[in-house]
This record gives structure tokens, C-alpha cells and sequence, in this order.
């Protein structure tokens, strides 16, 4: 198992993809924190990875305050004693044209996307300072580095991560901990699986894919594990495009 003693944290990780990743990291040896809102489905999910063998527990998490991201970040030392990697997923997602784009909207998302990053990672940092080792993995978009038409506001948050990413990986690079960035394509899970309900849209979201196909869990599952794993221990400031090749068209 590539991550056999290692603790993870997974923000919004109760549901969609940030479920998978972590069941995923949990399947690969790591105890698992599953910092989220969703209570129920937290705990859920916390308590199947215990009766199959793992270690896990929920810390319910509004990554948009900071108060609460300290708090979950000392749950998980009181528990699991450290924390070795951090997966930053939870994000929410409103669409509308920039016009009708509200203050409110702007400022949930900020606060969701990119506060809550910052927040969580800053936290997180000090324990991986403490040891000197530690993996910091954001999750952007590929809305970070194309337009798209009703996402003015959400892809300014996701752009957003990529020069957090960067700063952060370089004032972390001396104590080794690496922080990188995933960049997901449309998948079929999360955000999107509404949306998968009308086969046209499906359609035309595949179209423009090379792959032929929306991404699988197991797709940015495996992104996740490279970047958590030492596999990665020389790669810092980096960022992962995982979109079936629709960005290079």
C-alpha cells in the first residue's frame, strides 16, 4: 500500500469525487480525515472505512472559516497524532453570466474556493513544518485556464489556486513538503451528474473531448495518489491537467 501510516485530510470529501478520494487514499493504508458540512454522509463514510479495516473520522468542516479549519487540523493531531497529506476538494459551483453575476455569489464562491484553500493549507502547513515533510494537494480546474461561458466567477476562483499553489511550493520547498495542483476536465460525478441527466448535454460535452469520454473517478483518483505518494517527492509547484486532452484543442 503506497500510503501504509500516513494521515490524510480530505476537504469536502463526504461526497462526489472527494468520496472517491477518500475511500481511494484510505485503500492505499492512510487514515483518513473527512473534513466536510455533510455530517451524515460523513460519518457514513468514516464508519465503512473502519469495518473494512481502515482508520477514519469525520470533523464536521466550513473550510470557508478559518476557526473551523484550525479546529479540524487539531481534531486530526488529537486522533491520528500528524498529518502527512492534504487534499484541498471541497468547492462549490454557481453559473451565470458576468452581468447577472452577483456580490453574493462572488463572495461564496471566494469564500468556498480560495479562502477555504488558503485557510485549510495554512493549518495544515504548520503540523508538515513541524516534521519537516508533508503533501498539499489543491484541486483547481480547467476552468483556471479556459473560458467558459456562466463560469466567470468560479473559474476566477479556481485561477486563483494556481499562483497560490506556486507560492506556496516554494516558501514549503525547504522544509519538504510539496504542494501541487490537479486540474480536472468535466467528470462524471459531483457538479456534473445532474447535468448528465440530459443525454444532448453529454453529448456535447464529449464532443469537444479528444477521449471521447467525461473523466472517472478514477481518473483524478489516480492524479490524487501520485501526488500523495512519495512518487512525487521531487515534484513541487506543479500542475496536473486531467481533461481527456480538451484543453490542447
Amino acid at each position: 500500500m503506497r500510503l501504509k501510516n500516513k494521515v490524510a485530510v480530505v476537504t469536502g470529501g463526504a461526497n462526489g469525487i472527494g468520496e472517491a478520494y477518500t475511500t481511494g487514499i484510505a485503500k492505499e493504508g492512510a487514515a483518513v480525515v473527512i473534513a466536510d458540512l455533510d455530517e451524515k454522509r460523513g460519518k457514513t463514510i468514516a464508519d465503512e472505512i473502519k469495518k473494512s479495516g481502515g482508520k477514519a473520522m469525520f470533523v464536521r468542516t466550513d473550510v470557508s472559516k478559518k476557526s473551523d479549519a484550525e479546529k479540524m487540523v487539531q481534531s486530526a493531531i488529537r486522533e491520528f497524532g500528524s498529518i502527512d497529506i492534504l487534499v484541498n476538494n471541497a468547492g462549490i459551483l454557481f453559473t451565470a453570466p458576468f452581468e447577472e453575476t452577483t456580490e453574493d455569489m462572488w463572495d461564496k464562491l471566494f469564500a468556498v474556493n480560495v479562502k477555504g484553500l488558503f485557510f485549510c493549507s495554512q493549518a495544515v502547513a504548520r503540523e508538515m513544518k513541524k516534521k519537516r515533510s508533508g503533501k498539499i494537494i489543491n484541486i483547481s480546474s480547467i476552468a483556471a485556464i479556459g473560458a467558459q461561458a456562466g463560469l466567470c466567477a468560479y473559474s476566477s476562483t479556481k485561477g486563483a489556486v494556481l499562483p497560490v499553489t506556486l507560492v506556496f511550493a516554494l516558501e514549503l520547498a525547504g522544509y519538504n513538503v510539496q504542494v501541487n495542483a490537479i486540474l480536472p476536465g468535466t467528470t462524471d460525478t459531483g457538479m456534473a451528474k445532474a447535468a448528465m441527466a440530459d443525454p444532448e448535454w453529454t453529448r456535447q460535452i464529449t464532443a469537444g473531448i479528444p477521449m471521447k469520454r467525461l473523466g472517472e473517478t478514477k481518473d483524478l483518483l489516480g492524479a490524487v495518489l501520485f501526488f500523495a505518494s512519495s512518487d512525487s517527492d521531487y515534484c513541487t509547484g506543479q500542475t496536473l491537467i486531467v481533461d481527456g486532452g480538451y484543453s490542447m484543442v
